[in-house]
């Protein structure tokens, strides 16, 4: 019997989700309050600091706790802004709309409530996703700047110029079914992938409270339609039209991912920054360099 986790067995899945999973954290997060959008949608959002407004953008079923590092350090310059999106976290969890199409209609409504205007969008993982859904539907003209965290526009690779990182949907199957039948199990391989160092028990059972909040059918119907997804086009078509930095992980994470996202980039959007370090959880690993990285580019756009 292999006892060897599936994870290792599929590497280019341990790698996807490495690129989609979440955002957590091993503290509660920060006093925040709720917004009531159209339908009956409470988000909950975190609100600091006064200044030019920064929106930080969960992932795949993460929550605001992300960016615990985040939110302090920049509230000091900006109003730093973060939720947890529709069916995660402390937010509401309606039956329908767990897809980016519906998150990207979600964040305008947010910004609308708020009066955000004029913004820098944040976005980690799949919540780069929720950006370009955005972008799609409803331009730029709010937008100050973007900053994706680890994040291809298409997951799946279909040519040899793609930047991506599984080559099929099937291979998703072996998520899909740790999700609904071991998903505590799962949930600690795939995090203990995504940073340095060994986790602690309390800082792995701090993720778990985070993920889990998710319920099991909306994180398997945001994944495939995260998976699916193709804003290949929304990155082309924001270059030179926005400031965006693009925070990559390290090229010995995954082999041929940092080169594969460099030369993308570079071929796609060659007016984009790019910081490479650390593997996915770098907000939360390296918060320091992540924020001196972010204040670098921020001091840029004006």
């Amino acid at each position: 019997m292999n006892t060897c986790p599936f994870w290792k067995r599929v590497p280019s899945l341990a790698a996807l989700l490495a690129a989609i999973l979440i955002s957590f954290s091993t503290s509660d997060a920060l006093a925040g309050q709720y917004v009531r959008l159209a339908g009956g949608l409470d988000l909950y959002y975190e609100d600091f600091g006064k200044g030019p407004a920064i929106v930080f953008i969960p992932g795949w079923t993460g929550t605001t706790s992300l960016f615990q590092h985040q939110l302090p350090h920049f509230a000091k310059q900006y109003r730093v802004v973060s939720y947890d999106p529709r069916g995660q976290g402390r937010s509401s969890k309606p039956a329908e709309g767990h897809h980016y199409k519906q998150h990207g209609e979600d964040l305008k409504a947010f910004l609308d409530a708020l009066g955000l205007r004029n913004v820098t969008l944040v976005g980690f993982s799949w919540g780069c996703h929720t950006a370009y859904a955005y972008f799609r539907a409803h331009g730029t003209d709010n937008v100050r700047a973007f900053v994706c965290i680890d994040s291809p526009p298409k997951p799946i690779i279909e040519s040899g110029e793609d930047w991506g990182l599984i080559k099929s949907p099937v291979e998703m199957r072996y998520f899909h079914d740790g999700v609904l039948h071991d998903r505590t199990k799962l949930t600690r391989e795939f995090v203990q992938s995504m940073v340095t160092r060994p986790l602690t028990e309390a800082e792995m059972e701090g993720f778990l409270r985070s993920l889990t909040a998710t319920p099991a059918s909306v994180a398997v119907q945001l994944d495939y339609d995260g998976l699916l997804a193709d804003y290949s086009a929304e990155a082309r078509a924001i270059d030179g039209r926005l400031p965006v930095l693009n925070v990559l992980a390290d090229p010995g994470w995954f082999p041929g991912y940092n080169e594969a996202g460099v030369a993308w980039l570079k071929r796609n959007a060659p007016h984009a920054e790019i910081q490479s370090f650390g593997l996915h959880l770098m907000p939360w690993e390296f918060p320091d360099r992540f924020n001196a990285a972010v204040d670098a580019f921020l001091a840029k756009v004006r």
